[in-house]
């Protein structure tokens, strides 16, 4: 068996990932956050700078009621940081207020955030990334004169590659708390599955010993929620394996028994043959006849049993064509006219006239409503009557029923009578077959696109409903 990681090293490993991608999660909303928090106060803070640069530029053209932009003394700045200053009047000519600090690219990156984000008597804030800084905080707000019109704008850039670098260095030691709370999780975590790890070995031993053939071991369902379900889900694996392996029993049993009698049929007619029964022509037909009849049982059983074993995901091949409803069901009451009447049973077929022909493959259908008949057979009394009924079902369906006389089926019945190998009880005469019939009839109806259900009769007895699509509706 190929070597893999314990439950213990999936679980240490799991605990491991979710808490590395909780805390780094954590982290990079803390960051990002920390971040924002900063920028945000820094983006005040330049706001009140370039009001007040604005203000200042304002009072000195009301003060001194000048008209020309070239008369005004510009305010020099001598700030504590790499703060970058200019003023634009309304012709676009930039004026340096932080002197000796405006290289020529950063008096184009001046000309065209100005340019990109005009401002009309409100200042205006932004994050921006350039070619010379990482990260740089923009501001800017008109200059108004007395008359409140906008005669310039005041502009400012300071560089915060700094605060970059802060949030890196934060992002490092969140990555190292990760890595050691990390650590911490994963062995907390090997610790809490040493706890349970008895509880996994006894499920091992539990699996080891179904797929050995041995279904009659149990575990006791202890512990967390998860493992009491796990125990309880194996013993109930246990349970339905075992309950399978004496269907299985049951079945081969039964088909034994089945092919027992046929056989036997067979053989005796052969030696009767072989001992000169042959030279008789009338017996001799009578026996290749009545061979001829167990052949085709055998058949049929054979055809039954390869259906039951069928897996469910392979189609059932059908040749579906026309086949007028009433010409049929006199057939089936006419095949089976020689064992009801044996049985001292009646038939009643009644057809809805002007019934469309029903769309189905003729062998099939045949084969639903002879497994039908036989189960109404075996539960009906003698004396009772069987009815085969068709009528229209809405617009594009035929309904097949019938109904027998019996005693009906109980409420345990009608969950099992479906499953392949089930055989009813109550009010059972004739005890033979396997228990196929019902199951592969509704089989078959699936495959034609219709339904199969057995319910009880208002008037007694039960009631089979086959819905199968119109050729014609």
């Amino acid at each position: 068996m190929k070597k893999s990681l314990s439950i213990r090293g999936y679980l240490g490993l799991s605990h491991a990932f979710v808490l590395v991608i909780s805390l780094g999660v954590i982290g990079f909303i803390w960051s990002n956050n920390e971040y924002q928090v900063i920028t945000r106060e820094l983006r005040e803070l330049m706001r009140q700078r370039v009001s007040l640069v604005a203000d200042i530029i304002s009072h000195e053209v009301r003060e001194h009621e000048v008209f020309t932009l070239s008369q005004v003394e510009f305010p020099v700045l001598d700030p504590d940081e790499d703060l970058l200053a200019v003023y634009f009047n309304n012709s676009g000519v930039m004026y340096e207020l932080v002197p000796g600090t405006v290289s020529p690219p950063l008096a184009d990156l001046f000309q065209r955030l100005n340019s990109e984000h005009p401002v009309d008597e409100e200042d205006y804030t932004a994050l921006i990334h350039s070619e010379f800084e990482s990260t740089s905080v923009y501001v800017s707000t008109p200059v108004l004169d007395a008359q409140n019109e906008v005669i310039g704008t005041v502009c400012m850039l300071m560089p915060i590659g700094y605060l970059d670098a802060y949030i890196i260095r934060q992002r490092w030691v969140l990555v190292g708390t990760i890595g050691v709370v990390t650590l911490l999780g994963v062995g907390v975590s090997f610790l809490l599955n040493l706890v349970f790890s008895a509880q996994f070995s006894r499920a091992q031993k539990l699996a080891a010993s179904v797929a050995s053939g041995n279904y009659g071991l149990r575990i006791p369902e202890e512990g967390p929620t998860e493992l009491r379900n796990l125990s309880h889900y194996l013993n109930q694996l246990s349970d339905e394996l075992q309950e399978q392996w004496k269907m299985r029993q049951t079945l081969l049993a039964n088909v034994a028994h089945e092919l027992a009698r046929p056989l036997a049929g067979l053989q005796l007619g052969i030696e009767s043959l072989r001992k000169g029964a042959i030279q008789d022509p009338d017996l001799a037909d009578d026996l290749l006849v009545s061979m001829g009849q167990t052949t085709r049982r055998l058949e049929g059983l054979i055809d039954d049993i390869t259906l039951a074993a069928r897996p469910t995901r392979n189609p059932i091949d059908l040749q579906p064509a026309a086949l007028a409803v009433e010409p049929f069901l006199k057939g089936v009451a006419t095949r089976y006219w020689s064992l009801a009447n044996s049985q001292e049973l009646k038939f009643d077929v009644r057809v809805e006239p002007d019934l469309p022909p029903v769309l189905a493959d003729e062998k099939r259908l045949n084969q639903i409503i002879g497994n039908l008949m036989d189960n109404a057979i075996k539960f009906t009394p003698p004396g009772k009557t069987i009815y085969l009924c068709a009528e229209r079902a809405g617009e594009a369906n035929i309904s097949f029923q019938i109904h027998d006389e019996g005693k009906g089926i109980t409420a345990e019945e009608t969950n099992h009578l479906f499953e392949p190998f089930y055989q009813g009880t109550v009010g059972r005469r004739i005890k033979q077959g396997m228990g196929l019939g019902l199951s592969i009839a509704r089989q078959l109806a699936l495959a034609h696109g219709g339904s199969l259900t057995l319910e009880n009769h208002p008037e007694g007895g039960t009631l089979a409903t086959l819905i199968l699509p119109a050729a014609n509706p």
